[in-house]
């Protein structure tokens, strides 16, 4: 009997995602038609008391379409989607958060779009927060400093039709046309196999943060373009797993910034520019820690 070819391979990275795990399953087989998919779930040594471990032992295990790898370790977002994809027969890799719900058949919509495409290499969806608003990282241009500053200092969104204050942040762009720019969110983006196979995966001196951002400018170095297609939706709840571990993930975040800016940009700096950025990525954590602890000791006095 012949093998049945596998279209798409969905990977998720789970780690203590609690229900919102299952809501992501039941959203993906009600929502994904006309196409064969397998999905892959790593799991990065979640809490065996945690109600998405026990979905994915008590449910998940049993379907014949889903293969399960449990770490003993944390592996981090980059390492885990790496292993995934190097077992997927998919001709594409849908990389897929935990905490994000589809609103259309975007597997098959992403899919045709990169079958359809042969000079694209990846596509990503419109992708949307909790309240319908937009989640601005589905859609970003190249992250060089000032641009990235413009963004985290606000000046991007305040001038948000101003192209010069938009090199990262993009919001000047339509987000209902279809778009080409420099980074997907990795909470759900389509990759080509023959992309990855290409170029690699994910590099893993990233735990977490700025890895879909370097694997997409390493797509552009070769010549492939990277798309925004808004006529697949999605809603992120994001930072699930995140809030958790608040602080600690704000310096991972932090961490990531400076390793990014560190391979693709310290050779075109001279040493007071390398400072000044560097002290700006740190001060960023300064600033976020303390708008946080602002946050917590305004809820107790509630």
């Amino acid at each position: 009997m012949e093998k049945e070819l596998i279209d798409i391979s969905i990977i998720i990275i789970n780690w203590n995602a609690g229900k919102y795990l299952q809501e992501t399953i039941v959203s993906v087989e009600n929502q994904t038609q006309n196409v064969n998919y397998e999905v892959i779930i790593v799991d990065n040594n979640s809490n065996k008391n945690d109600e998405s471990f026990k979905y994915i032992e008590n449910v998940l295990e049993k379907k014949s379409n889903y293969k399960i790898i449990k770490s003993e370790e944390n592996l981090g977002f980059a390492k885990a989607n790496n292993i995934a994809m190097k077992m997927a027969n998919g001709r594409n890799f849908l990389i897929l958060n935990p905490d994000v719900i589809f609103h259309n058949n975007i597997v098959k919509i992403l899919s045709d779009y990169l079958d359809e495409n042969d000079n694209v290499g990846m596509v990503g969806p419109k992708v949307l927060n909790p309240d319908g608003s937009f989640q601005q990282p589905c859609l970003r241009g190249k992250p060089y400093p000032k641009d990235t500053l413009f963004h985290l200092i606000g000046l991007a969104k305040t001038f948000s039709k101003c192209e010069f204050f938009n090199g990262y942040a993009l919001w000047h762009l339509d987000r209902d046309k279809i778009n080409t720019c420099w980074a997907l969110s990795g909470c759900c983006m389509m990759v080509k196999k023959s992309l990855f196979e290409q170029i690699g995966g994910m590099d893993e001196q990233f735990f977490m943060y700025q890895e879909e951002t370097d694997w997409g400018i390493r797509t552009k170095d070769i010549g492939k373009e990277i798309v925004y297609n808004p006529n697949a939706i999605v809603t992120h709840i994001g930072g699930v797993t995140t809030k958790k571990i608040k602080i600690k993930s704000i310096y991972i975040f932090t961490q990531s910034m400076e390793k990014f800016f560190k391979k693709h940009f310290w050779q075109k700096y001279n040493f007071i520019q390398k400072a000044f950025w560097l002290t700006l990525i740190w001060a960023n954590f300064g600033v976020r820690v303390c708008k946080l602890q602002l946050c917590i000791k305004r809820r107790k006095n509630v």
